[in-house]
């Protein structure tokens, strides 16, 4: 008897943990939905798959909604057309959003067949949303490339508007009609282990753009595009850009700025551990001509490696693409001051290592020069001043076989100018280095 009922306490345990096994089980399973967009609709097809992926949007998010932490929107491997979609929120009261993953490859629908719609603003957007994930083994394809002969909208494929506290990660872009990522009005935001790629010849196709955003960070990516590799718009805060290689395209830029009348000031940029390669510009400040006032303050370029760059450092104050300004002739009124460049090295593919040409009218103001060291090949490097107010850190020069002297600010000539003393270059003033550029 006492055999028995030892049995059935042991098969009444058994059964208990199992019943609890399964309960937990189906548990964690409802704590982790999975909203496909094919079981939406959505299909590898040139046909648009907007609607499919918006329905499967609107269920994870109300799945987040119900307090779900770990829902899913997937996009499996395959290729999927999909016009100009906005996922939006909020989803949650307390800020929450699906993970979204990307594992297929994304590209606009084609228009010939009627009923897609590709914005000339945004590809994807993500708006209104917080604790935002993207991520995921896929591309975003823009095919930018494949719309020659006929004029296209310069669209960019990936735009975060108005999201907090959120990361993109590890996704590839390709052959964006525009930007490819464009983060604004964004705080508290990451983008990392990207892949942007774009021909080095196609326009306006900046990797990653900064605009009216704080607390950013854009981290160990490789951007190559016919366009800046990143751009800090105005209104940028808090902004760091940190393992970024960069090549081909224009650099890595703050700017451009005072295009526009009311732009909010840039302050407190940290660009960092960065490679450059065969780029038209390094680490670069541009600014309109003509500009309505603001600042851009508190800026910081260090450990930069220079690869064949033919603008290493510059700051251009009459920034005017394509020569079609119609304020060429006027000063920028964008007041640019602490801005330093510390230890940046390598090699410059034309004649001129540094070019620092600020506003007439707002000269720059405690530009630091420490620890450059850059090589022009077999041509003396050349270090051009421009409305450039101290302090400014010493620069050694070694005077190099040229033409005659000519007469610098103060009425010095290039001959004495072996030191920059850090009081004041205001004016014009342009060196020739044997062949490097040592602060």
């Amino acid at each position: 008897m006492a055999t028995i009922f030892k049995s059935l306490i042991f098969f009444f345990v058994v059964a208990t943990l199992l019943h609890a096994g399964h309960a937990r089980r189906r548990k964690d399973n409802a704590a982790s939905v999975v909203h496909d967009v094919t079981e939406y609709g959505a299909a590898p097809s040139n046909r648009d798959n907007r609607d499919a992926f918006l329905a499967a949007w609107r269920a994870a998010c109300s799945s987040s909604a119900a307090g779900n932490n770990s829902t899913t929107l997937l996009v499996p491997k395959g290729t999927f057309a999909v016009g100009a979609v906005q996922f939006e929120g909020p989803c949650t009261d307390n800020g929450g959003a699906p993970v979204v993953v990307i594992d297929g490859v994304l590209q606009p629908c084609s228009g010939d067949g009627g009923g897609c719609h590709i914005s000339h603003d945004a590809w994807i957007t993500f708006s209104g949303l917080n604790n935002l994930l993207v991520t995921g083994d896929g591309t975003l394809d823009g095919q930018g490339h494949h719309q020659s002969g006929k004029a296209k909208p310069m669209t960019t494929t990936l735009v975060f508007d108005g999201v907090t506290n959120s990361t993109l990660r590890g996704l590839r872009f390709v052959n964006s009609r525009g930007f490819h990522v464009n983060l604004r009005r964004c705080t508290h935001v990451v983008a990392e282990g990207l892949d942007i790629h774009a021909p080095a010849t196609s326009r306006n196709t900046d990797g990653v753009h900064v605009g009216v955003s704080s607390h950013v960070r854009i981290l160990d990516s490789v951007i190559g595009t016919g366009d800046d590799c990143v751009s800090i718009g105005p209104g940028s805060t808090d902004v760091v850009v940190s393992g970024v290689t960069c090549g081909p395209g224009h650099g890595l830029s703050v700017g451009s700025l005072g295009k526009d009348a009311g732009e909010r000031d840039v302050r407190g940029l940290i660009v960092k551990n960065c490679t450059v390669k065969g780029t038209t510009n390094g680490v670069r400040i541009k600014t309109w001509p003509g500009s309505p006032p603001s600042r851009a303050s508190n800026i910081t370029f260090q450990d930069i490696a220079m690869d064949d760059v033919t603008n290493p450092i510059i700051i251009d104050q009459r920034y005017c693409p394509h020569d079609h300004c119609s304020d060429a002739g006027e000063p920028s009124l964008v007041q640019i001051s602490d801005v330093t460049f510390r230890r940046i090295e390598g090699t410059s593919s034309g004649p001129m290592a540094v070019r620092l040409l600020c506003s007439e009218e707002r000269p720059c103001t405690g530009v630091s020069l420490d620890g450059i060291d850059l090589t022009c090949g077999d041509a003396p490097c050349r270090f051009e001043f421009s409305n450039v107010q101290g302090p400014v850190a010493p620069v050694v020069v070694e005077q190099a076989p040229g033409p005659a002297p000519a007469l610098v600010s103060g009425g010095r000539r290039e001959e004495d100018a072996d030191v920059a003393s850090g009081t004041e270059q205001l004016g014009w003033l342009t060196w020739w280095l044997p062949f490097t550029v040592r602060g």
